[in-house]
């Protein structure tokens, strides 16, 4: 009976495990953001980018993605490319969305998939907060939990940790400034509940706005990020750290 146990226990965790093979053949290439781990069991993460009014790859292909391979122990794959990013989602265990650009009808219903079985988790992060695509307000109804149509000006603001317990917050500090886009980001009243761990604070206009928050998915674990625009961001310590603590969370 004991040994049936066990048995079923692995066969529960292998099952639980994406296993595919990757559908390029890729080597680590930082100038890329490609971060191949050389275990073959190690978690696998796509990054999307493209779009406008940012350094997609510069920043959250290059820069984030090195943070997430936490030196080869994961594999890390950035792309802007629609066909590839359909792809990359049944095969990979975290997707980190960082794009504004349109996504195909086919990749859209490919996440909704993975995603609604459990087996793709998500960081949100940034461009892929905001309400950019009128076609799909599922994604940000039921991913994101809500969106944003504005933000402050480019400019220093506070970030006020409201959770410090919540292990997304372990390590960074209780209040600190960063130079970035202040998202006056609300969450959706019909949306997925969500858990707000960090507000943004205007330090001209005295607003608040959720900043860092994780989505209540009945299935997957998702958190959403509305910090990230540049190097002043996302060379900050305590974004790397939030970072790299969301992708811990999400693992688990």
């Amino acid at each position: 009976m004991k040994r049936n146990i066990i048995v079923l226990i692995v066969l529960g965790t292998c099952l639980g495990c994406k296993t595919q093979n990757l559908p390029n053949s890729y080597t680590t290439d930082k100038s890329a953001g490609h971060f191949i781990s050389q275990d073959k069991q190690a978690t696998k993460i796509a990054i999307t980018g493209g779009g406008g009014s940012h350094d997609f790859l510069k920043f959250f292909g290059i820069a984030d993605g090195e943070l997430l391979s936490e030196s080869g122990q994961h594999t890390v794959i950035y792309t802007e490319d629609v066909k590839e990013i359909g792809d990359l989602v049944p095969v990979v265990d975290i997707l980190m969305l960082t794009n504004n650009q349109p996504l195909g009808d086919e990749v859209k219903k490919t996440i909704f998939e993975e995603v609604n079985q459990g087996r793709l988790n998500l960081l949100i992060n940034h461009p892929s907060t905001w309400y950019n695509w009128e076609d799909w307000p599922q994604y940000n109804r039921e991913l994101v939990g809500g969106g944003s149509r504005s933000h402050e000006a480019l400019q220093e603001f506070e970030v006020i940790v409201s959770k410090p317990d919540h292990p997304i917050m372990k390590g960074v500090p209780k209040t600190f400034r960063i130079v970035d886009e202040l998202y006056r980001w609300e969450r959706d009243p019909q949306g997925t509940d969500i858990e707000v761990l960090a507000v943004g604070k205007g330090l001209e206009s005295g607003e608040e706005f959720p900043v860092v928050w994780v989505v209540k998915h009945p299935k997957a674990t998702i958190v959403g990020n509305t910090l990230g625009h540049d190097e002043r961001a996302h060379d900050l310590q305590a974004y790397r750290t939030i970072l790299k603590n969301s992708l811990e969370w999400v693992k688990n």
